[in-house]
């Protein structure tokens, strides 16, 4: 049977993937054993005689066969218990200020479900990444055990690692960090690092390498955070993600 992987969109990962990323991965993955169906969604799951999933039957009218389904759709906070405090509807979570409280004093929302003031960016966001969890949950501890007035300052970070079994030709680890807003510059042939760039009005944004140095994964936040002018013809006419981290690195300098 193999291993196959079915999602309604065009390609991997779209919310942060450019199309020519995530063909990259999608080749990868394909060398792997994996096979991709795209832009399909499923509406029913088969079961055998014995009771145990035997099928995925997609709105296409496909039927694939299956011993073993693991299903990914996601995750919505459930705010309906807490229809007392304010709602940010627009992205589905608890509104909260800087410091978590929320618009009852004394109760406080943090990671997943928390609507929060992206601090870099002058813009509300929820994040839906163990970083942000764990980050939230510290600030708005020491808020309370100190009284800080000290406001979030969140910098969104995704990672990924996979293919990392032994014997595996080729572990894949990927950071990014930042805003995917904006052009895009893709530098490097995935033999074994790539990296996108996204530039915004001149300014970096968001950065995301694959396969990168610990000292070139260490640079990356600051660089997303710093938000340095970017000569994009210049960036564009590097032959390496060496090369391009380079010359983004010394225009901090400038």
């Amino acid at each position: 049977m193999g291993k196959q992987i079915i999602f309604p969109g065009d390609h991997f990962l779209p919310r942060l993937f450019t199309p020519s990323l995530a063909q990259k991965y999608e080749q990868l993955y394909q060398e792997n054993g994996v096979k991709f169906v795209k832009g399909v969604s499923i509406r029913s799951f088969g079961a055998g005689s014995d009771g145990w999933v035997a099928a995925v039957k997609l709105e296409n009218g496909c039927t694939i066969v299956a011993d073993t389904v693991i299903v990914g759709i996601g995750a919505r906070p459930t705010v309906g218990p807490f229809k007392g405090l304010a709602l940010n509807k627009a992205l589905g979570g608890i509104q909260v200020d800087g410091q978590f409280r929320t618009s009852v004093p004394g109760v406080f929302a943090i990671g997943d479900i928390a609507a929060f003031p992206l601090k870099l960016y002058d813009r509300m966001a929820r994040v839906e990444h163990v970083d942000h969890a764990r980050r939230s949950a510290v600030h708005c501890i020491e808020t309370l055990l100190t009284a800080s007035t000290h406001l979030y300052d969140y910098l969104p970070y995704f990672y990924s690692r996979v293919f990392e079994q032994e014997g595996s030709s080729r572990k894949v680890w990927w950071q990014f960090f930042g805003d995917n807003v904006g052009e895009t510059v893709e530098i490097g042939k995935f033999d074994p690092k790539i990296a996108t760039f996204w530039i915004e009005s001149g300014k970096l944004k968001g950065v995301l390498v694959e396969s990168g140095s610990p000292e070139e994964f260490q640079l990356l936040p600051k660089l997303a955070r710093s938000q340095p002018f970017i000569d994009k013809a210049k960036l564009q006419s590097t032959s390496s993600v060496e090369e391009a981290l380079e010359i983004i690195h010394k225009s901090l300098e400038a």
